[in-house]
């Protein structure tokens, strides 16, 4: 859900969920301050939307951070607009078993997909909690409840995301904000369709759900005062079947993404 009078700032726009959610606000009438690190990306977006305001940010840095969201926070002042709505999209999921993986590498994800959005939290919450409303949606995965072989370094940034968003939402509770954290299986991006290309040992070819429906979900359980969304069909039940048998859930799916790789190859 989003005020249709305010700013809405979206890290990860120049595509996937994060592009599919800047354009959505964009249409409702909000001004969209769009956070990535492809420039062009955003370029294209703003060119197509011209409520949307590009940005080039880095997430895992806190510096560049409050520099993209102090800019963003200077165009809503200038129109009069307050933040009301924030969405942190922005991620990275390289693969591959998290022995071989190059430390620097899990590092990077870790600071992209975890501290970005602990920056960009610190950086906005507090200004939605000392005006009392406004929305803080959170991108995580699936794969942050139900870790899979080759995607270790991946499920671990997200599992952080989740933690650190069901601390964060207890601490800010009465601030009048509401809070989401994402869930999602596979989703159709141009991260997705790379990683086919890149890693189909791990990644097959059966469709993802579309970023419309992920943003549908956030929107829902926002709505319905739910920290949790689970989109896509199955995805809910995945995360009970976890809790009930983690570890014989965990292997049944390895075993299930094999054979469907297998059968695609």
């Amino acid at each position: 859900m989003s005020d249709p009078t305010g700013l809405a700032l979206v890290t990860g726009a120049a595509s996937g969920i994060g592009r599919h959610a800047a354009a959505t606000f964009a249409a409702r009438g909000l001004q969209v301050a769009a956070l990535d690190v492809d420039e062009a990306g955003l370029d294209t977006l703003a060119a197509e939307h011209p409520r949307v305001h590009p940005f080039r940010c880095d997430v895992s840095d806190r510096e560049d951070v409050d520099r993209a969201v102090g800019q963003a926070l200077g165009l809503a002042g200038s129109s009069g607009l307050a933040l009301t709505t924030v969405m942190t999209c922005a991620g990275i999921s390289p693969l591959g078993a998290v022995l071989d993986q190059p430390a620097a590498e899990i590092e990077r994800v870790m600071r992209v997909n975890y501290l970005g959005t602990v920056h960009i939290a610190q950086a906005t919450v507090p200004l939605l909690a000392a005006r009392g409303r406004g929305t803080f949606t959170a991108m995580a995965s699936i794969a942050g409840h139900v870790p899979l072989t080759h995607i270790g370094a991946y499920s671990a940034s997200k599992a952080a995301v989740l933690a650190f968003c069901e601390v964060l939402a207890a601490e800010c509770r009465g601030a009048g904000v509401r809070f989401v954290c994402v869930c999602p299986a596979a989703v159709e991006t141009p991260m997705l369709q790379t990683l086919r290309v890149t890693n189909p040992e791990t990644i097959n070819g059966k469709p993802g759900i579309p970023p419309e429906a992920v943003l549908r979900a956030a929107e829902e359980s926002l709505r319905r005062g739910r920290p949790l969304a689970f989109p896509g069909r199955g995805t809910a039940a995945l995360w009970r079947a976890r809790r009930l048998a983690p570890y014989r859930l965990t292997r049944l799916l390895d075993l299930v993404i094999k054979r469907q790789t297998r059968s695609a190859s």
